[in-house]
């Protein structure tokens, strides 16, 4: 899998011809036997794995993305690509579309979604008012297949951070789709937290490796102190605290130690 997102890729992420959904009934229920307990599963491919195995078979999805923040307000300084940490399967002939690049900064459905909406039928994306230039992008997804679909925000620590994850199902019925997701909406969006609750920390720690030195002088600078105050209280030198909280920074992805120190806090790095 790679690491990417969505709105007219939103739209977007599948990868099989014609779906056939259940018809919506009471019936559907998610059997615990069936759920995926993602609690028992350590590793991020086994958790991601679970998530998409159990949406292909319950619900006919045909690809998935999640992606996360520390803030929704780095986006404004770096796009939205590349403020989020990302895994998807989007299929390849929509990227190629796209020019081998994914769409994130011009998708509207995960915009709405990471600023707080809880839940995005794509089926209803004529609420957003889009723009001419949206529009024009909107039909030419749903040509290409992908105007079906679901995404979900999320909230992390004490909602400083904001996730989403987002499921397609490439050529299916959007009225048959639309009324699955509606009929077991409760199910789907209990599964969808307790797999965001998993999967981030996964991704977070696979993603990101910090030394008990860099983890010490972050937290001592989310405690508020300097780098001089730092290095007196470890008896070390101002330069060493200053070193180690550059490759904090670089570790992390940050560009200031400010930033460094609100990511370690948020994605629960340090203690």
């Amino acid at each position: 899998s790679r690491i990417f997102m969505w709105p007219t890729a939103i739209e977007v992420l599948l990868d099989v011809t014609i779906l056939c959904f259940p018809s919506p009934c009471s019936s559907m229920q998610i059997s615990p036997a069936k759920r995926p307990d993602f609690s028992s599963l350590p590793h991020e491919d086994d958790i991601w794995n679970a998530m998409y195995s159990f949406a292909v078979d319950e619900f006919g999805i045909t690809a998935m993305m999640y992606a996360f923040t520390h803030s929704i307000y780095t986006a404004s300084r770096t796009g939205l690509t590349q403020s989020l940490i990302i895994r998807h399967n989007v299929p390849d002939d929509y990227l190629d579309w796209h020019g081998g690049k994914l769409p994130l900064d011009a998708d509207y459905v995960v915009r709405e979604v990471l600023q707080g909406k809880q839940r995005f039928l794509w089926s209803e994306v004529d609420t957003l008012g889009l723009s001419e230039a949206e529009r024009a992008q909107h039909e030419r997804d749903k040509k290409m297949g992908f105007g079906v679909g679901i995404s979900f925000g999320t909230r992390f620590s004490g909602k400083n951070g904001a996730g989403c994850i987002c499921l397609g199902a490439r050529n299916a019925n959007a009225a048959q789709f639309d009324a699955l997701c509606d009929a077991r909406n409760a199910e789907l969006t209990a599964l969808v937290q307790e797999f965001d609750t998993h999967m981030r920390p996964a991704m977070i720690a696979s993603r990101i490796k910090l030394t008990p030195r860099e983890k010490d002088v972050l937290s001592y600078s989310a405690g508020g102190m300097t780098a001089k105050q730092i290095a007196d209280h470890l008896g070390l030198s101002r330069k060493t605290v200053v070193n180690a909280l550059e490759r904090a920074r670089k570790s992390v992805g940050a560009v200031s130690t400010m930033e460094a120190v609100a990511k370690s806090i948020v994605y629960d790095l340090v203690g």
